[in-house]
C-alpha cells in the first residue's frame, strides 16, 4: 500500500518534532537546575546539621570540663559557665530539630538528647553542692577514681556516641544525595541526547522514502524516456508532491507515446497519399489502354478461346481499378455528410447489392431487431460502403448454404449492428490503422474492406469490434452514438 505524504506536513512535523526537542531539552535543563538546587539545598542542611552535632559535641565537653572544675578544683565561674553552656546546648538542639527531615536524623538527635539530659541530671546535683576538693582530699582521690571514672566518662561517652551516630547518618544521607544526583544527571542528560538521535534517524528514513528515492525513480524515468522507451513507468511514491510530479511525468510519456505514434500514423498516411495517386494515374492509362484493346477485340472475329481470354483480361483489369479506387478512398481526407438514418436501412441496401452472391452461394440471412426505433447521425453513403465491405467479407467466408445472422440493439447511448457468419473464422485480429488486416482466402478483391471499415467507424466516433463466434465463425460488431434529437421547448 503507498502511503502519500506532503512535504509541507512532513516539514511541519519536522519543525514541531524541533520544537518538541527544545521544550523537552528545557524541561529537562529546569530539572536539572530544581535538582542541582535541591542537591544545594540539602548539602548546607546536612553540614548545617553536622556543624550543629560538633557544636553540641563541644559544648557538652566544655561542660563536661566546668563540672571538673567545680568538684576538683573549686573554680568561681564553673557554676556560672555551666548554665551558660547548658543555655547553649539547649539552643542547639532545637535548631537541630529545625534542620533534620528524615526519621533517622529526628530519632538520633533524640537518643542524643535523651543521653544528654541523663547525663544532665547527674552533673546537675553535682554542680548544686560545693566542692569539697580542698578540705577532704583523701575523699577526693577515692571520688575520682570511683565515681567520676566509672559514670561521668561512660555517660558522657554515650553522648559522644550518639552524636557520632548522628553525624553517620548525615553522611549516610550526603553520599546517597550524591549518587542520587549523578544518576539523574545522566538521565536528564541521555533523555535530549536520544530524542535528537531518533528525531535525527527519523527525518532520514522519511526524507530518504519521501524525497530521495522518488526523485531518483523520476531522474531514471526521464533518462528511459530520453532513450525513446516511452512505455517506461515511473512509480508513484513519496509525498503528494511527488506523487503528483510522478504522475505528470507518466503522463507526458503516455501523450508523448500517443503523439509519435500519431505523427508516424501521419507519416505514413501523407506518403500513401502522396505516393499512391502517382501509381494509380500511372497505372490506370495502361489498363485503360487494355481494357480498351481486349473490348475491341472481343467484338471481332476471334476464336472462342481467345474471347474468354480477353474477358478475363478485362476482368483483371476491373479488379485492378477496383483496387486502386479503393485505395484512394482509404487514403484520401473524407468528409462526412451526416443525416439521421437507421443501420437497419444501410444494411439492407448492402444486402441488395450483394443479392446475387448470396443467391450464388445460397446464403439465407437471417434479421434480428430490426423492429428496433433506434437513428444514428451518420452519412449514409460512406456507411454503407463500410458495411457492404464487412458483408462481402462474410458472404466469402460463409460456406455454400450458410445462414448469416445481422442483428440490430441499443446499448444505453449506442446503437450496435452486429455481422455473424458460420465460416472457419479470422486467423488474426484486425486492428486500427492496419493496412495488411491479415491473409486472405478471396480470389478478388482489394483487402481494403477493413481498414476502411475502421477509418469511417472512427470518423463517426464509433469502434469496430472483431471476435469468434461460439459454434465457429467471426463477429464483427459495429457500434455508434444513438443519435437524440433536441427537444422542442414547452
Amino acid at each position: 500500500m503507498i502511503r502519500i505524504y506532503s512535504l509541507k506536513g512532513l516539514l511541519l512535523a519536522h519543525n514541531l518534532a524541533f520544537l518538541l526537542l527544545i521544550v523537552v531539552t528545557g524541561v529537562m535543563g529546569w530539572v536539572g537546575v530544581g535538582l542541582r538546587q535541591q542537591a544545594a539545598e540539602e548539602a548546607i542542611r546536612l553540614n548545617t546539621l553536622m556543624t550543629q552535632v560538633q557544636e553540641a559535641r563541644g559544648d557538652v565537653y566544655r561542660q563536661m570540663t566546668e563540672v571538673f572544675n567545680h568538684h576538683f578544683l573549686a573554680a568561681p565561674h564553673a557554676v556560672t559557665e555551666y548554665l551558660g553552656i547548658g543555655q547553649r546546648i539547649t539552643r542547639t538542639f532545637l535548631r537541630m530539630d529545625d534542620t533534620a527531615r528524615s526519621a533517622d536524623e529526628r530519632a538520633a538527635i533524640e537518643e542524643l538528647k535523651a543521653s544528654y539530659h541523663q547525663v544532665r541530671s547527674r552533673t546537675d546535683e553535682i554542680m548544686a553542692n560545693p566542692s569539697l576538693a580542698f578540705r577532704q582530699n583523701d575523699q577526693l582521690a577515692v571520688f575520682f577514681t570511683a565515681d567520676l571514672q566509672m559514670t561521668w566518662v561512660s555517660d558522657y561517652e554515650r553522648v559522644f556516641n550518639a552524636a557520632d551516630g548522628l553525624l553517620e547518618i548525615a553522611q549516610t544521607a550526603e553520599q546517597m544525595r550524591v549518587a542520587t544526583l549523578n544518576r539523574n544527571t545522566g538521565i536528564v542528560l541521555a533523555i535530549p541526547i536520544m530524542l535528537a538521535a531518533v528525531l535525527l534517524l527519523v527525518s532520514s528514513l522519511f526524507l530518504q522514502r519521501t524525497f530521495v528515492r522518488p526523485i531518483g525513480q523520476v531522474l531514471r524515468g526521464l533518462a528511459a524516456f530520453a532513450r525513446g522507451n516511452l512505455d517506461h513507468k515511473v512509480p508513484e511514491l513519496g509525498s503528494a508532491e511527488l506523487v503528483t510530479l510522478e504522475r505528470a511525468v507518466n503522463q507526458m510519456a503516455s501523450d508523448l507515446a500517443a503523439s509519435r505514434a500519431a505523427l508516424i500514423a501521419a507519416e505514413r498516411q501523407a506518403a500513401h497519399g502522396a505516393l499512391v495517386p502517382v501509381v494509380a494515374h500511372n497505372i490506370r492509362n495502361p489498363l485503360a489502354s487494355i481494357r480498351a484493346a481486349a473490348q475491341v477485340l472481343e467484338g471481332s472475329d476471334v476464336p472462342k478461346d481467345a474471347v474468354q481470354g480477353l474477358r478475363d483480361i478485362r476482368a483483371t483489369v476491373d479488379r485492378l481499378e477496383r483496387w486502386l479506387t479503393a485505395l484512394l478512398s482509404y487514403l484520401n481526407p473524407l468528409r462526412l455528410a451526416r443525416t439521421e438514418a437507421r443501420l437497419s436501412n444501410v444494411a439492407d441496401q448492402a444486402i441488395a447489392l450483394l443479392q446475387p452472391r448470396l443467391e450464388a452461394k445460397g446464403i439465407r440471412v437471417r434479421r434480428v431487431g430490426w423492429d428496433l426505433n433506434a437513428t444514428c447521425f451518420i452519412d449514409v453513403h460512406l456507411m454503407e460502403q463500410a458495411v457492404y465491405g464487412l458483408l462481402s467479407n462474410a458472404v466469402e467466408a460463409s460456406p455454400q448454404d450458410g445462414p448469416i445472422l445481422l442483428a440490430l440493439r441499443q446499448a444505453e447511448s449506442a446503437v450496435q449492428l452486429v455481422i455473424a457468419d458460420r465460416g472457419t473464422g479470422m486467423a488474426f485480429r484486425p486492428m486500427p490503422g492496419d493496412l495488411n488486416p491479415g491473409p486472405t482466402t478471396k480470389s478478388y478483391g482489394s483487402g481494403l474492406g477493413i481498414p476502411f471499415a475502421f477509418k469511417i467507424c472512427g470518423l463517426h466516433e464509433g469502434m469496430l469490434e472483431f471476435a469468434a463466434r461460439d459454434g465457429g465463425g467471426t463477429e464483427v460488431t459495429i457500434t455508434l452514438p444513438a443519435h437524440e434529437p433536441a427537444r422542442s421547448a414547452a
